[in-house]
């Protein structure tokens, strides 16, 4: 069988994008001998993988990335069926699961909030950046997931009943009315890049961690080169900034395009339009 170039594996690593990286800053000398190109952990004299800088630019520019793809919608960044079983019913001072329309109930980075107490036990995706949508169930009923109603200006103060009402997103955290009963959910949501990268470096296998965007090495590289070209060479940032965007510019496009190839179906306009509006049109 014919092996394919690159490998299978099509996702950048992070040695891959910083060899790039000092290679364009002419920074791919041994330092450990001094002498000869070096790869891997021996590569650079000025930015070697252990260098704290490296780390804190190579961050800046996947996140970077990671935040302009959003912008455009691109698939890779959506997190999708993230579930969460037998979320605790609603909690008060009138007792756990008494419908009281003075509480909420939220589901934040470090766990469920009932409207008494924290649950640790659930928590939102570590990498989440913007809800998109939330459906719920109730727990061990099997039934088929329903959407929950999206309260963008806040939610009404209404009494709880077996399955919460309304979501809406505030202060880093998903907040509902809260059920009577243990519900299941389930997310779907934007994500953006980790920050495991503060992490000291010798915790970092460059190797064999990922940036999970595709044909991406290039763009983060460029990215970074915006960052260098700031510190060492403002007459070249001009320069700097114009590759960057042409490489990134190539991965939004793919995503833009990806998205236009989907129908969109307006509404007819005839008998629905006319029943819509009560009104008898004789000429339509």
């Amino acid at each position: 069988m014919q092996s394919i170039v690159g490998g299978s594996l099509r996702y950048p690593s992070l040695q891959s994008v910083c060899d790039l990286f000092r290679a364009r800053i002419n920074d791919t000398a041994n330092n450990t001998t001094g002498t000869g190109a070096g790869t891997g952990t021996q590569a650079g004299l000025i930015m070697p993988n252990n260098n704290p800088d490296l780390l804190t630019i190579l961050t800046s520019a996947i996140e970077d990335a990671f935040a302009e793809l959003r912008n455009v919608g691109d698939p890779e960044l959506i997190l999708d069926n993230y579930i969460l079983t037998g979320l605790p019913a609603v909690n008060s001072s009138l007792g756990v699961g008494v419908p009281n329309s003075a509480t909420q109930v939220s589901l934040s980075y470090t766990g469920w909030f009932d409207g008494v107490q924290y649950w640790p036990d659930w928590t939102l995706p570590v990498s989440l950046s913007r809800m998109l949508a939330v459906s719920q169930r109730q727990t061990n009923s099997g039934q088929d997931f329903s959407p929950i109603q999206h309260y963008p200006a806040g939610l009404p103060g209404i009494l709880q009943s077996q399955l919460c009402s309304g979501w809406e997103m505030r202060q880093g955290a998903l907040w509902l009315n809260g059920a009577t009963q243990p519900v299941d959910l389930r997310l779907r949501c934007r994500i953006t890049f980790p920050g495991f990268l503060s992490n000291p470096s010798n915790a970092i296998n460059f190797s064999t961690a990922y940036v999970p965007l595709l044909d991406s090495r290039n763009a983060i590289m460029a990215k970074m080169l915006v960052h260098y070209a700031g510190r060492f060479a403002p007459e070249l940032m001009p320069v700097a900034e114009s590759a960057e965007q042409k490489y990134m510019g190539k991965l939004k496009l793919e995503a833009i395009r990806e998205r236009q190839s989907q129908e969109n179906v307006r509404a007819g306009f005839g008998d629905e339009a006319i029943a819509d509006f009560a009104v008898a049109w004789s000429w339509l």
